[in-house]
This record gives C-alpha cells, structure tokens and sequence, in this order.
C-alpha cells in the first residue's frame, strides 16, 4: 500500500498534467504517492513553502514541454556524474528531467530512425554521455527520498514480494524450430557448399554437421531449448514470460502453428510461467492485427495474453501504447534498445508510458527491457566474458535501485554451431540474479509484487 504525501503543485495549467505524472512516477518507487491538498510536504514550483521540501521548478521547463522541440545537450549541468537536465548543478529540476526521460522526449523530437523505425541507440543522449547502464530517473529518485528523510518525511521505499529487486527471464519465440526448408538451403548450399560468408573449412563441416544430426533425430535445438530454458528457469526456483507470435505478414515473420503447442503452453502456466503475444512485423501500428493475433493466441491457449512485446522491438510513441491499451494488455516490455544493453528511459522501474498527444499516462505499464542476446552477442559482438561483464553491470543497477532487469533470449540458445556461449550466458544470468537476491519472475508475477 502506497503511503500518501501531501504536495503542491505550483505550475503553470499546461504544465500541470506533465509534472503530475513524473512526481508520481518518482514517488512510486519511494512508497508514495502524491496528494494534493492540506498542509503540503513537497512543493514543486519556483518559490519555496514554510514547512515543506522544496523542488524548484526550472524557468524555462514549462516552456520547453509546451512544444516539441529537440533538447541540447550542451545546456545540461552535471551532478555527481548524473546529467540535470533542467535547473542547475545546485537547484535541479528533478521533475522535470524525470519527465523528459520517462516520456521518451529525446526520440519523440527525433528524425533518427533505422531500418526498422526503430530510434537508434547511437543517437541517444545516454550513447553521447556513455550512460547507458546509469539510471538517471532512478539516482535522481534515490537524492529526492533522501531530501524528502532529512525532511523527516518516512520514506517506505517498495519490494517485490519481499525480494528488494527483481529479474523478468523472457523468451521471444520467433521460430519453433532450425531444421525448416529455407534453413537448410542456406546452411547446406549458400553457407557451406558455395561459402559466400568465407568461413573455415571446419565451421562449414560443422554446419552439415549439424544439419544432418537435426534432420535425423529430434535434436532440433530451437524445439529444444523451448524445454530447457523453463527447466533452467524453474531449478532456480524462478519463473518466466514466454511470447508466442500468431501471424507471419512480413519476410520478417516465420510462420509456425499455434494449435501444436497448446499442451506446451498449457505446461508453462501449470508451472506458473506466463505466455505473451509476440506481434507481426507490422503489427505495431495495426490496431486490427494487433486485436486479430491477440484472439489467435487467446483461441490456441485458452487465455488472453496480458503482456505484450514487439516483433524487432517495433514500437511507435504514442501510437503503439494507445493500441496495447484498446486491445486490453496489461503490460509492455518492449522499450529497450536493439543495438545495447541498458535502459532505455533511463530507469530501471516498472513506469507508465506517457502520451504526449492525450497528455496523459497510458494504463498499460512498461517493464523495461535492459538486456537482449543478441545485442550483446552479435551486434556488440561480445565474447563470453564481456557479455557476461555487460549482463552482471544491468542486474547490478536493478539491484542498486531496487528495480527489476528484464533479459531476452531466443530460443537459439543450444544452437552450438550459430549461438556458441548463449547457453552459459542465459544460465550465468540466472544464477547471478539468484545469488543476488532477486525475485525470478514473469512479467505478471513481477507486476503483481510490484503493486502490491
């Protein structure tokens, strides 16, 4: 249970909704929520109160949300190696900064795009400053609970089901398996037989390998690992979100069946595990596809998917939440970044994403990815040490904040010839976590603590 805070909001109207919105956001975390009327505890506004903590507001924050233009970093002040964005070194503007981080602003006012609509992680303000794996929402949330205690403020702080911090292991199911038609013409004639990637000798061998050992057993490692990783998951006493997809519009979509992995997915939940909708390539800002494959999922399984993820981590401001909301999901965790691990809006909490058209938080809450396999394997292109380097800095924030790490992999993982160390990476992860203190948990289960 949240503990009321008497505040004040001294702001301008068109402000208003925008401050509302990060002061409750940064408070969540604390155990608190914002109340406004009586005897205040908090002020946000450019004069100080008798009696409460005064959050100066900057002169030109208003201002600044009131249109749609891009920030400069060249304005921002430095404190303790933590960017404020507005306000000074000395005076921050603590809501203001939250809300430019936790609406997505820098990639809102942004053009920059890549192949797949995504905003790049090359042209973000946390790749600029080498911040990727700081949460800047999060220290400023942390020096505003200790303003708010030397203020004699009691300040609960939150858990998750007792645990201080918690770790989502999710798999994105984009294939049920290797051994498919255009596999096998591109591992046997392309890669191997005509070798126009140029590999040695004894990697092309291995691939026939491979292919010949999946084509006469069962040993297909995608089918595989889809047993392995809930086994791995459950040993540690843990449990995961598993998204499926229902369509395949795109080249970028593999098509497979829902109906023979009914008893599959029936297994996970038995076993406390949650299965999600994984959309089409396209989906993203197709309100009838999106409902369309939501019905598939909820007809082959028996039950609506709560929790969402974008195929290529495809995901539209504004637009895309408004279509999670109206298709009833509880929860994203798409917002991360492609190209890197760390955290994408800069925190490492559970928060609302915010519709800056509406000019209002969307009900749906975004888990926020910070960690993907192939991000650090291969576009990275880290060996096992540094993906393991990488993996262990994103779960120590999480754990530093008590907050919760979100990680990615594929079912790809015993994949020896094509995904060599993702295995021990996955397990290392989960282990770390364990040792750490975390609560293991689907998405739901986490959300669950989360609010409770």
């Amino acid at each position: 249970m949240l503990r009321p805070l008497p505040i004040r909001l001294d702001v301008p109207g068109a402000y208003r909704a925008k401050a509302r919105y990060a002061l409750e956001e940064l408070l969540r975390g604390m155990g608190l929520v914002p109340v406004e009327g009586g005897d205040p505890l908090l002020v946000y506004g450019p004069d100080p109160l008798p009696g409460a903590l005064h959050v100066p507001l900057a002169p030109d924050a208003a201002a600044f949300f009131a249109g749609r233009g891009a920030y400069d970093p060249a304005r921002a002040a430095w404190r303790g190696g933590v960017p404020v964005l507005f306000g000074t070194a000395d005076a921050p503007d603590a809501v203001a900064s939250a809300f430019f981080w936790l609406s997505g602003w820098q990639e809102v006012t942004s053009a920059a795009r890549d192949e797949h609509g995504r905003f790049p992680f090359a042209d973000s303000l946390q790749a600029r400053w080498g911040l990727a794996i700081v949460p800047v929402v999060d220290a400023v949330r942390d020096a505003l609970a200790d303003a708010l205690r030397r203020h004699g403020v009691d300040v609960p702080g939150r858990t998750w089901g007792g645990r201080s911090w918690a770790f989502c292991p999710t798999c994105d199911v984009d294939y049920v398996r290797k051994w498919r038609p255009g596999i096998l013409k591109r591992e046997l004639l392309e890669r191997a037989l005509l070798n126009r990637e140029r590999e040695p000798a004894a990697a092309r061998l291995g691939r026939v390998g491979a292919a010949v050992r999946g084509l006469v057993t069962t040993g297909d490692p995608y089918r595989s690992a889809l047993d392995r990783m809930p086994r791995e998951i459950a040993a540690r006493e843990g449990t995961g979100t598993f998204f499926f997809k229902a369509a395949a519009r795109d080249a970028h979509d593999v098509p497979y069946r829902l109906g023979p992995l009914r008893p599959y997915a029936g297994r996970l939940r038995a076993k406390g595990f949650e299965v999600g909708l994984h959309p089409s390539y396209a989906a993203f800002d197709r309100p009838d596809w999106l409902v369309a494959e939501r019905d598939r999922i909820t007809q082959a399984f028996g039950t609506a998917p709560s929790s969402v993820r974008g195929h290529y981590l495809r995901y539209a401001p504004g637009a895309t939440h408004r279509l999670h909301e109206a298709a009833g999901f509880r929860l994203d965790s798409t917002l991360g970044w492609a190209e890197h691990e760390g955290f994408r809006h800069a925190t490492t909490h559970p928060f609302r994403p915010y519709d800056l058209d509406a000019d209002r938080p969307s009900a749906v809450w975004e888990f926020p990815l910070a960690l993907m396999d192939g991000a650090v394997f291969r576009r990275r292109a880290l060996g096992p040490d540094g993906a393991r380097a990488a993996t262990h800095a994103v779960l120590d924030a999480a754990r530093r904040h008590g907050g919760v790490a979100v990680g990615l992999w594929h079912n790809v993982l015993w994949d020896e010839v094509d995904a060599p160390g993702w295995a021990a990476h996955f397990t290392d992860a989960l282990d770390a976590a364990n040792s750490g203190g975390a609560r293991v948990a689907s998405l739901q289960h986490a959300l669950d603590a989360w609010l409770a």
